[in-house]
């Protein structure tokens, strides 16, 4: 059946782009503790977090922050999606050039002075004004030496620069050798620029940066991000659907937030949802929050089956256990293994390798779980196990 849609003129559900600071939720301690790093010039920091816990809209928050805002530049580029060292100099460059062409025609004009490896393309939309670039990927045919020149220019900047690498877990699997080496050997040396290194795959920043033998150890302040209380987020909540005239029950956000794991993402995607769905001076109901669970399912049912496509048979059925289990433990242990039908515990630990280095699954404290809590939910529906609020 066809769903009708009640529009608001404004979700304050919001779950793209930037989040108006009265529309974000807590993280309160964490905003202080980064604003201060940064103000302070104390340390480079390291953000890690589940996926979808909220770190992109917490950087994005922070670097808003007045004390950020109107005292420094502020650079962020996700590198999950690149392969090499030269994509990643291509997102950095670009990201620079993204964010000082609109500080005017002086400021681009120094920066093409200063990075002559490479040649964009340059011009001035018609529309705006404002200068235009296009950088290609091909374009940076000495990464290093890019590099190095970028590092320079944000050096000799009027203000200090903050640059926030998110996924930054990545590097670890490009095909050049010593990257975080050759890294850290730039990184440490700069003065006016300071980094945010952010990333979802906590098993491997934690060997990343708290290895002795590893070129980044003990060369940052680490902030951890954890799910916002439930109370917290369940008030939060609660108080968005009353100043648009619309109700919803502080249990029954709890119940959701149980479903979801205190998953910052999920939550405000089905309650984005549900508030469109909920009438003015009416309560948003269980059938409501189900209704948008399911829409959510079936939008990324292809996306979901695809995944699985890709996957080996060993790997799908350690997917589905530790989907049904949630929070799965010691999972090459008999009773693991009897309850799920599994193969032997070498089998399950190859899956486990594998389905981790993907991100289809986080590891913490021994414990495993399925990285996209929505997938969790379709995969425990796809074995007989509904998804209730």
């Amino acid at each position: 059946m066809r769903r009708i849609y009640k529009f608001s003129a404004m979700n304050p559900f919001v779950i793209m782009g930037q989040i108006p600071s009265e529309y974000f939720c807590d993280r309160e301690t964490e905003t202080k503790r980064i604003v201060r790093e940064i103000v302070g010039q104390s340390a480079n920091i390291l953000l890690l977090s589940q996926r979808r816990l909220g770190k992109t809209s917490l950087i994005s928050h922070c670097f808003a922050q007045k004390e950020i805002a109107d005292s420094f530049y502020t650079f962020y580029f996700d590198i999950l999606h690149t392969s090499s060292f030269q994509e990643f100099t291509y997102e950095f460059g670009k990201q620079v050039f993204e964010q000082l062409a609109t500080k005017g025609r002086k400021t681009l004009a120094s920066l093409v002075q200063a990075i002559k490896s490479v040649q964009p393309k340059f011009g001035i939309d018609p529309l705006t004004r404002m200068p235009t670039f296009a950088l290609e990927l091909g374009s940076i045919t000495q990464p290093e030496y890019t590099l190095s020149e970028i590092f320079s220019f944000l050096e000799k900047a009027d203000k200090p620069c903050v640059v926030a690498i998110d996924e930054f877990q990545r590097i670890a699997r490009y095909p050049e050798k010593n990257i975080e080496a050759l890294l850290l050997g730039k990184i440490q040396h700069l003065g006016n620029t300071h980094f945010i290194f952010a990333g979802s795959q906590r098993h491997i920043l934690s060997e990343m940066f708290n290895s002795y033998n590893q070129p980044f150890y003990n060369s940052t302040s680490s902030v951890t991000l954890d799910a916002i209380r439930p109370d917290i987020y369940a008030d939060f909540a609660v108080r968005l659907f009353s100043e648009y005239d619309k109700r919803i029950d502080a249990s029954l956000i709890s119940r959701l937030y149980a479903l979801l794991d205190g998953n910052t993402f999920c939550l405000q995607k089905i309650l984005h949802i549900a508030f469109d769905n909920t009438a003015q001076n009416q309560y948003c109901t269980v059938d409501i929050l189900h209704d948008a669970i399911n829409e959510v399912l079936a939008d990324n049912d292809r996306t979901y089956r695809e995944s699985l496509a890709r996957m080996s048979t060993n790997q799908k059925a350690v997917l589905y256990a530790i989907a049904i289990d949630r929070v799965a433990k010691q999972i090459t242990g008999t009773d693991f293994l009897r309850r799920h039908q599994l193969g032997s515990a070498s089998s399950v630990q190859a899956a486990v390798r594998i389905l981790l280095e993907n991100d289809w699954i986080t590891t913490s404290e021994k414990t495993y779980s399925v990285s996209d809590k929505f997938f969790e939910l379709w995969l425990r529906a796809n074995s007989g196990y509904p998804s209730v609020v």
